[in-house]
């Protein structure tokens, strides 16, 4: 026997070491089977997500634009079509409806503060 090596001699803790590691192996391989499927299960919801999440139309977005810019007082009047002129029209209706449905329900929550003061 050479200097370099020792010479290893398994004692009965090591067997025993030895014994539990190969029982509880296999349950590392059922955990990373358990990760995998977490991992594939939240691929699955964030496809999901994007699939039913509400974007944004894009003509909506270039109207938006289009009225910041007329506020700006970059654009004027005469510098629109007709079309962009009236979608830009329809855009201030639902924004002043929305505005006053808005209004309408702060409305309502301060009158029912006010009667539960009055009732109290």
């Amino acid at each position: 026997m050479s200097k370099g090596m020792i010479e290893y001699k398994e004692n009965f803790i090591s067997k025993i070491k030895k014994f539990f590691k190969r029982l509880f192996g296999r349950n590392e391989y059922i955990q990373e089977n358990i990760e995998s499927k977490k991992e594939l299960n939240k691929m699955e919801k964030n496809n999901f997500k994007e699939s039913i999440e509400v974007k944004e139309d894009e003509e909506e977005l270039k109207i938006i634009k289009l009225q910041t810019e007329y506020k700006a007082g970059n654009i004027l009047e005469e510098d629109m079509t007709d079309e962009e002129h009236e979608k830009l029209i329809d855009l201030y209706k639902k924004q002043n409806k929305e505005l006053e449905e808005k209004i309408e329900t702060k409305k309502h929550k301060i009158r029912k503060k006010l009667d539960d003061l009055k009732a109290s």
